[in-house]
């Protein structure tokens, strides 16, 4: 394991899907790309263009975690010949799996007259991981180009809507004569997943709130973003004074020296520990288990992945087999029958036809046709060649495959490559792992090899322990549907073996 010890290996048992976390923190911040409707009315009024036009405008917030400074955002929109410039930056100093992680997001668009966006960039730094996106709208599609690793990849989106930034709904709130009881909805893209949502706010109660040393009116508007409820106060004269919902997470609006200073020594709350489930009992030999029975408390409604293969899910209880190898009847490789063709495809994150890839693929798994066999050669390799280490960014296989470490998230996007460049059906599992007494958040693997196998290369278990419960099945994209649950799932343990 590229000399990696036994006790160092253990401390990364505590991985966390960082990056699901991570999204949910930048869509509270406001990274997010959407449009607002009001029954069928229009979307912009002419008041708020003509406001636009006339002056530019500038926000600073300071981000707190649980009283901790631990970043700040910065937007200003400003008017063009046509349309308008709009830029949105994001810093984040935050404790992750032990270590000082550092992210900075960087959003610039083009809008038009009506703030619909024309074009933009998305820029995330993590360290020294760099994950960069553009974007055009044309012919009723999002033409979407990413860069990573040095390599181009392009994604078409289709759009129904014209869609539209922050700070578009921030201009438009501004000039309306808020009412306690009014109801919007809003459709919001989030660059840094992939991902669309419907979300509904409602403007709830006009009260008093207290900023640095101020006491001021103010209406709360909450929003329900996948299952959170995130709650703004939005001044009568809609200057946006702060947010608040995230893992603590609240943003308070000051100046640009109240943003970017002030930062202290004392660390903000573990990131990953935050979000860990505590169940009511420890599993004792959680990597030996057979088999797994729980009662889940706190997830509620649809789009979960709970039900099939090793997962039993009826009436809150879930039910997990370790699937037993001697049992399936593993068929050959390369795999090419159409209900398997989307689990073989490549995507933006899981490049499956680089060449380079391909080519690695072949040379770990040799002359050997046995789906379970290749697999496990595929995930011994990834296991040996992948240093542990925390990563909080947008994981894709060949910047991991180039860079050598990462956690589950770098492990499990290697591994759904390789394995599907060696024709192998593979998907992603997200959802918990148990270890040093707390349900962690987890991504892994599934493969299918005459059924489906969970597949552990961060571990190299195959099959893998039944402490793995799978909650999603997909790429981030569907991974960011986590932080439903995140804060409010709760486990009990029935029994297990």
């Amino acid at each position: 394991m590229n000399g990696i010890s036994r006790r160092h290996r253990k401390k990364w048992l505590a991985v966390s899907l960082g990056i699901a976390i991570l999204a949910g923190w930048l869509a509270y911040a406001g990274i997010l790309v959407y449009r607002i409707n009001r029954g069928e009315e229009g979307i912009i009024s002419p008041e708020v263009q003509q406001l636009a036009r006339q002056e530019s405008q500038e926000e600073w917030f300071a981000i707190y975690q649980h009283g901790s400074k631990v970043g700040y955002s910065h937007t200003r929109l400003l008017p063009q010949e046509e349309g308008y410039s709009l830029t949105e930056e994001l810093f984040l100093h935050l404790s992750f799996l032990g270590e000082t992680q550092e992210v900075f997001t960087r959003i610039h668009a083009k809008l038009e007259s009506d703030f619909s966006m024309k074009s933009f960039t998305f820029r995330l730094h993590a360290g020294p991981i760099a994950y960069s996106l553009g974007g055009d709208v044309a012919d009723g599609s999002l033409v979407l180009l990413s860069q990573m690793a040095g390599q181009e990849q392009a994604q078409r989106i289709p759009l129904s809507n014209p869609i539209y930034l922050g700070s578009a709904m921030k201009s438009f709130v501004s000039q309306q004569h808020l009412q306690v009881g009014d109801t919007y909805k809003l459709a919001l893209f989030d660059p840094a997943t992939l991902s669309q949502t419907m979300v509904p706010l409602r403007v709830e109660a006009r009260e008093t709130i207290r900023i640095g040393a101020r006491d001021l009116e103010a209406y709360r508007v909450v929003m329900e973003f996948r299952g959170l409820e995130l709650r703004s106060w939005i001044s009568p004269y809609g200057e946006l004074l702060k947010e608040e919902g995230f893992l603590g997470m609240t943003m308070v609006r000051t100046d640009s020296e109240g943003a970017l200073q002030g930062f202290t020594d004392r660390a903000a709350a573990e990131l990953v520990r935050e979000a860990a489930v505590v169940p009511d009992r420890t599993i004792d030999n959680p990597r030996q288990l057979k088999r797994l029975r729980l009662e889940l408390t706190g997830i509620t409604g649809e789009g979960w992945d709970l039900a099939g293969g090793r997962q039993r899910w009826e009436n809150g209880e879930l039910s997990i087999l370790r699937e037993v190898l001697q049992e399936v009847s593993s068929v050959k490789i390369p795999w090419s029958t159409p209900e398997m063709a989307w689990d073989l495809q490549p995507s933006l994150l899981v490049q499956s036809d680089s060449p380079i890839l391909k080519n690695q693929a072949a040379a770990i798994v040799g002359q050997e046709r046995d789906a379970l066999r290749a697999a496990s050669l595929i995930s011994s390799w990834v296991y040996s060649n992948l240093d542990k280490r925390p990563t909080l960014s947008i994981p894709n296989a060949l910047e991991v495959y180039q860079r050598r470490a990462g956690d589950c998230n770098e492990h499990s996007v290697l591994f759904a490559a390789l394995a599907r460049a060696a024709g192998i059906p593979t998907r992603i599992a997200s959802g918990l792992l148990y270890t040093k007494g707390r349900f962690f958040y987890h991504a892994w693997d599934e493969v299918y090899v005459g059924e489906w196998v969970a597949v552990d290369p961060l571990l190299n278990q195959v099959p893998a322990d039944p402490t793995h419960i799978r909650l999603i099945v997909g790429e981030l994209d569907r991974q960011v549907q986590l932080v439903r649950v995140i804060g409010r799932l709760g486990i009990k343990v029935v029994d297990y073996e």
